[in-house]
């Protein structure tokens, strides 16, 4: 990482350690549920004359991760150009990251908030960028619309998958999350929220378009829209989405690709009294094939360390029949099938701060190299079982 974001992260935990000794002991959580992280959770409406108009905060995570395996490299998110394996022993490239956000009350109806992140790029750089921009119109606490740059529902995690403080693991189950390509939408949502008996339930619909840049290529998604449902009963929560999108890739020196439809269904639970939680997410893509990812979690707390487990695995994709007959790199695409067995614990170890250990047993299924990247092309790694350990720190401010 280049030393001025290394020092730009420095700067952010000493500020963050002054917030949070100075925060309210009973709200550890503050500086995630009003930084705007979790804007759907929030106070629609707010009082003018009991906060301030602008409120700054953030949030950020070291890290760094080992793989077993140096024919390739391991990696959290497609749009990554290397990772932990082949390019370097050690990595940070996959854990490590730093936004700051501020958050903008004009009106008792009338909000905004921009978000700008600092993590690693198709492009090699840690480059900042806005992540959210968008403004958000109360009609009551329990509806809201929004326009602008909103981040998408699609799984339980996913609107605060960069805030590593807010869930237990060092990073959402891998075969699951690493399908969420699209992370956000530059269009509009909008939420209603209503009570069935002692449920809370609430309903989002979104619409808009996305440009995502990996190292080899962009991919445009257009006429994205898609319902999502969360139920909320006493210790327990549902999820439920469905999106669609117009997708195309083209490569650095190609024409456009041919537009495909894909559709998303996912469904989610987690139970959580307290003591101990258990949670699990399926989801499946239908685009010019099929495929499916899902995963099973539980942990315990001991006053503030928290082990975990998690079982994950993803799908081999298989054609649809209407699907013209797919080209080798199609092929190639389609089937990114692995399994991963992970062991880890969380420690809260001062206030708005934790540690965080994590071993995963990768296994590659028998006719794919999973999300490896730069794998030698005369190498073949199918059927191979690696190991990755990682450590990281996460704040908020």
């Amino acid at each position: 990482m280049p030393k001025k974001y290394c020092l730009a992260i420095l700067l952010m935990i000493a500020a963050g350690t002054s917030v949070a000794e100075a925060a309210p002991k009973d709200k550890p959580t503050s500086a995630i549920e009003n930084g705007g992280t979790n804007q759907a959770s929030a106070p629609a409406t707010n009082t003018l004359s009991d906060q301030p108009m602008f409120k700054f905060g953030g949030f950020g995570t070291l890290g760094l991760s080992h793989s077993s395996l140096n024919l390739g490299d391991y990696i959290l998110d497609s749009t990554m150009p290397k990772g932990t394996g082949r390019s370097s022993e050690w990595s940070s490239s996959n854990n490590s990251k730093i936004a700051a956000h501020l958050n903008a009350s004009f009106t008792p109806s009338v909000s905004a908030v921009l978000q700008v992140i600092s993590e690693y790029h198709a492009d090699g750089t840690y480059r900042p960028e806005v992540e959210w921009l968008n403004v958000k119109y109360s009609f009551n606490p329990n509806t809201y619309v929004r326009a602008g740059r909103i981040a998408l529902p699609t799984f339980m995690n996913s609107e605060n998958r960069d805030v590593g403080y807010s869930y237990t693991w060092v990073y959402p189950p891998v075969d699951l999350y690493h399908q969420q390509s699209i992370p956000s939408s530059d269009g509009i949502d909008a939420m209603y929220r209503f009570e069935i008996g002692e449920a809370s339930n609430s309903i989002k619909a979104i619409f808009g378009r996305n440009t995502l840049e990996r190292p080899t290529s962009i991919t445009t998604s257009k006429d994205m829209w898609g319902i999502f449902d969360n139920l909320e009963y006493d210790e327990a929560t549902f999820h439920l989405g469905y999106q669609e999108r117009l997708s195309s890739t083209q490569s650095a020196t190609a024409l456009p690709g041919v537009w495909n439809k894909n559709k998303d269904l996912s469904v989610g639970a987690s139970y959580d009294p307290g003591n101990w939680f258990a949670m699990s997410e399926w989801m499946q893509r239908r685009s010019t094939y099929k495929v499916g990812a899902m995963y099973v979690s539980a942990g315990y707390r001991i006053n503030k360390f928290t082990p975990y487990l998690i079982h994950s695995q993803n799908s081999r994709g298989s054609f649809l029949q209407s699907s013209p007959p797919p080209t080798a790199t199609l092929l190639l695409l389609s089937d990114r099938s692995q399994s991963t067995n992970s062991l880890g614990t969380r420690w809260d170890f001062m206030r708005n701060y934790d540690l965080k250990v994590q071993y995963d047993r990768i296994t590659l299924s028998d006719s794919s190299n999973g999300y490896l990247i730069n794998v030698p092309a005369n190498i073949t790694l199918y059927g191979t079982t690696f190991h990755v350990i990682s450590a990281v720190v996460d704040f908020v401010f």
